[in-house]
């Protein structure tokens, strides 16, 4: 009896016992699971410079690009065509090759819908490594209720994890977020070409020769301010759109873009690959007087935007801001002798015999550098200068003056080399002149105030000529 017992009370234990390994054995993987659940993990792990291609589908369809090693850009391959953002791909390659969850909040995708992977974003990824059969694939869903993060699923996987917000939205970019918004996405070095015109008028053509300069086709015939035109070029790459509007439009006068005002031809070059752009400017987005947006359009890629009125100002540049300011391209070194005449105007009329390299200069005859002065030998350099650099007042090339009318003034430079160039200026106003170059009208007007100012030509001759009288 007395063992029986004894034999009862260990069963009980023993049941006891099991019962109490089992409870333990159940929360033991119940903190593992949950703790699985609490961690991140490695979601995706590639090496970026190895990745030779993506695609994303979304509502909007299937994108798909190829990288393009040579040029070192982004080539669309698949979709309506549009200029591609290298920015905005590289993105998505940089955010998925390292990507780790936050947590995982599902173990398996039986609920999957109310996360939103009924049609999830798709997104894959295609490297050296794994070939076209075997991209990375990633699927995005909703984002989570607080906007702090997404959920996301691995090809291959049941689990359903939330990875963190700036991964998720580069992962969900839209088709307008993967455009190039640059104008012309280039450098200015590579720009060879540009083109404006105003209502239907060429107002300003630029072109590189063989030796990459700078020249203007139009309006022809003046000399260009290198560092102004590089300055444009510099500005022309650097604008960008503020928002895409519409692709293929079936009607361009809703946007002032049927009789655009304003009209830009662009040519150049991205690495090895030529580009050429067509762009056209149209109405503000609003009859607001204060609206500072208006709207343009990628001819080519028949992409209508909206950009700031304030970033399209370079097309309206005039061709006098882009060229010498000068009435003449005069290289003091090169010039033998200048003639000035300012007939009635004003009581001067010189000749002056200039050699820079032999510091051999005359006045009238008066041999200057024979007197040794340095101080009339500058005052003669500062009246020769001032002469070569007489600036014009405004361009006008749609003036006709009369090329047969009597010259009021004229200035005739005798080169080195043998050549000629002759200045004449003909009345438009009591203080303004139509400058004639070697007998043709030059499109420019000068006032009579580039004569006389502080630095200018009478000033500088009166000094000389007093300076000689002292001499005497």
């Amino acid at each position: 009896m007395k063992q029986s017992r004894w034999i009862w009370i260990l069963g009980i234990t023993a049941v006891v016992l099991i019962g109490i390994f089992i409870i333990v054995d159940i929360n033991t993987d119940k903190k593992e699971r949950e703790k699985h659940i609490a961690d991140g993990k490695q979601l995706l792990h590639f090496d970026a410079s190895k990745v030779t291609g993506l695609s994303l589908k979304n509502e909007e369809g299937t994108l798909a690009f190829e990288w393009d090693a040579e040029n070192g850009e982004w080539r669309q391959t698949e979709g309506e065509a549009f200029h591609v953002s290298n920015y905005a791909v590289n993105a998505i390659v940089n955010y998925a090759c390292d990507l780790q969850s936050l947590k995982t909040v599902a173990l398996n995708s039986d609920t999957k819908e109310i996360y939103g992977f009924t049609d999830p974003i798709e997104l894959k990824i295609y490297t050296t490594e794994t070939g076209k059969d075997h991209p990375y694939i990633i699927y995005v869903g909703d984002n989570t209720p607080t906007y702090e993060a997404y959920y996301a699923m691995i090809d291959g996987s049941d689990e359903i994890y939330t990875i963190d917000y700036n991964s998720g939205t580069v992962f969900c970019a839209s088709r307008n977020a993967l455009k190039n918004a640059y104008l012309f996405d280039t450098t200015a070095a590579q720009v060879s070409y540009m083109r404006f015109e105003k209502d239907g008028k060429t107002t300003v053509e630029l072109s590189r020769d063989s030796e990459r300069a700078w020249q203007m086709l139009q309006p022809e015939g003046f000399s260009l301010a290198k560092a102004y035109v590089d300055e444009l070029s510099d500005d022309l790459v650097h604008i960008t759109v503020d928002t895409f509007v519409e692709d293929n439009p079936s009607d361009l006068s809703k946007y002032g873009l049927d009789k655009p005002h304003t009209k830009v031809f662009l040519k150049g070059s991205s690495g090895t690959r030529a580009l050429e752009e067509e762009i056209w400017f149209g109405a503000p987005l609003s009859e607001d007087p204060n609206e500072t947006e208006i709207y343009g359009y990628f001819v080519t890629s028949k992409q209508v935007f909206a950009i700031t009125r304030a970033e399209t100002s370079f097309a309206n540049t005039p061709a006098s801001a882009l060229i010498l300011p000068y009435c003449a391209d005069i290289t003091l070194d090169d010039v033998k002798s200048i003639d000035i005449d300012m007939g009635t105007v004003y009581d001067l009329k010189a000749k002056a015999e200039i050699d820079l390299s032999g510091e051999q200069f005359k006045l009238d005859g008066t041999d200057i550098s024979g007197m040794y002065d340095d101080t009339l030998n500058t005052l003669f350099k500062n009246f020769c200068r001032a002469v070569a650099t007489l600036g014009f007042t405004e361009m006008n090339l749609d003036a006709k003056p009369d090329p047969a009318a009597d010259a009021d003034m004229t200035i005739l430079y005798r080169f080195k080399d043998g050549s000629k160039k002759e200045l004449t200026f003909r009345k438009k106003s009591a203080n303004e002149f139509y400058l004639f170059t070697d007998g043709k009208y030059s499109g420019l007007t000068v006032r009579l105030n580039k004569f006389t100012d502080s630095a200018g030509i009478t000033p500088s001759y009166e000094a000389l000529k007093q300076a000689l009288k002292s001499k005497k």
